[in-house]
Formats: C-alpha cells, sequence, structure tokens
C-alpha cells in the first residue's frame, strides 16, 4: 500500500505524468491522494473500494484539527503559510533537540507531496490523516512525531504530562484504549519521585513513540497459505 518516491523531482515530473493518466479529476481529489503515484501505490488502497473505510480511519476530530492549525501557527515563523526546514530547525532547538539539516530535509520530503522542499498546510494535515490511519508502521512518522508531541504541549514548554494528552488520546482512541495510549507514551511510572505527576521531553517521548513502532512494525503477522484450504 505504500510508495517510494524518488528524490529527483524532474524523474519524478515525467513518471508523475504517465502515472496520472486515466485518472478521473475525482480520483486526484481524493483525500490523501498523492500526486503521481498510481492508484495500485497510493496510501489509499489498491482501488476506490476500500477509499469509504480509509476515508472514516482518517477522519480528524475537531480537538484534533483545532490543534493541528496551531501547532502549524507555532511552526510557520516566516507567516508564508509554508514549513521550511529552517522553521522546523528552530522548533526543534528550542525542545532541546537539536537535529541536522539533512535530517530534517528528510522529514520535510517524506511528505512533500509537491516538491517544493516545504509542507503546506495540506501535507500537513494529509501527513497527520495517513499516520493515524496506518496500522503497519510503515508510514513516514518523523514529521508526526514532532507534530503529536506539539499538539500534546499546548503552551509549548517543552514537556508534556499525563493531563495535557487526555482530551486528544480520548478523542482518537476513546476511553477503553485511554490506559493503553498513556502508559505507551509515559510508561507505568507516571508520577515522579516527588509524588508530583511526571513529564517528558520530546527526546524521552520520541524514544518511547520509535520502540512502539518498531514493535509494530516486526510484530508477527498471519500468512494464509492459498494452497489450504
Amino acid at each position: 500500500r505504500f510508495h517510494l518516491r524518488l528524490k529527483s523531482s524532474s524523474f519524478c515530473a515525467t513518471k508523475g505524468v504517465k502515472a496520472m493518466a486515466g485518472l478521473t479529476e475525482e480520483m486526484k481529489q481524493l483525500a490523501g491522494f498523492r500526486r503521481g503515484v498510481p492508484l495500485q501505490n497510493n496510501h489509499r488502497g489498491a482501488t476506490l473500494e476500500n477509499s469509504e473505510y480509509l476515508a472514516a480511519k482518517e477522519n480528524v476530530q475537531p480537538v484534533e484539527l483545532e490543534n493541528l492549525k496551531r501547532v502549524f501557527k507555532w511552526l510557520d515563523t516566516k507567516k508564508d503559510d509554508r514549513i521550511c526546514w529552517q522553521e522546523l530547525s528552530e522548533a526543534l532547538v528550542k525542545l532541546g533537540c537539536k537535529t541536522p539539516k539533512d535530517q530534517i530535509e528528510l522529514w520535510i520530503w517524506e511528505v512533500d507531496d509537491d516538491l517544493d522542499q516545504m509542507v503546506g498546510w495540506d501535507e500537513f494535515l494529509t501527513m497527520y490523516q495517513r499516520c493515524i490511519s496506518d496500522g503497519t508502521g510503515f508510514e513516514p512518522r518523523n514529521l508526526f512525531n514532532l507534530v503529536q508531541f506539539l499538539m500534546y504541549d499546548k503552551e509549548f514548554h517543552g514537556k508534556i504530562s499525563v493531563e495535557q494528552t487526555l482530551q486528544i488520546i480520548y478523542v482518537r482512541h476513546g476511553r477503553s484504549n485511554l490506559d493503553d495510549e498513556i502508559t505507551e507514551i509515559f510508561g507505568q511510572q507516571q508520577k515522579g519521585s516527588d509524588g508530583q505527576e511526571l513529564k517528558i521531553s520530546f527526546s524521552q517521548y520520541l524514544a518511547r513513540a520509535n520502540a512502539r513502532l518498531s514493535k509494530l512494525r516486526w510484530q508477527d503477522k498471519k500468512v494464509t497459505n492459498p494452497a489450504k484450504k
């Protein structure tokens, strides 16, 4: 279901013309549709039959959308409605997680559908939709992890607590999964040695998110042998 994009813009543009042949305008406008990518390799699945199912999974709740807009606005320090590598770099430095330029450029490339080396609002929203609906762990999550942390960190203080995460986790995962999701983020010990609510930094959050991602990617998959019926 997921695809690999080539870094060469010119090559992608050439391939894109061929890939779009035979597609209707309605198909091109599907939420999450990646420009220049054949439908069978698109995030939305091999056919249009499951597009309704995917659209439901990708549905962003109002509280999520509100926080996404807040984070996008905070990251967009140049106020040009696009996020470049320098703006992401500044945000990461504020979070105590200085990151090399080439790594940040990779984060952008992973979600940069129009290949302008920046992240616009549509790409920002689509990135979030893809990641929350991905059950395989293979959707690129570098930028998503940063954005999700900042969605929790409402005052942009650089640390998050259990209380700060509750609202978004609840609307995304429901009450039945709330405790499990909190444990995935904060671990079993959710209070510090002083008895106060535990707060974690972006680096700590990222370490747990990556560990969870590895577990998701390598979990055992049941394979059905078509010869045995």
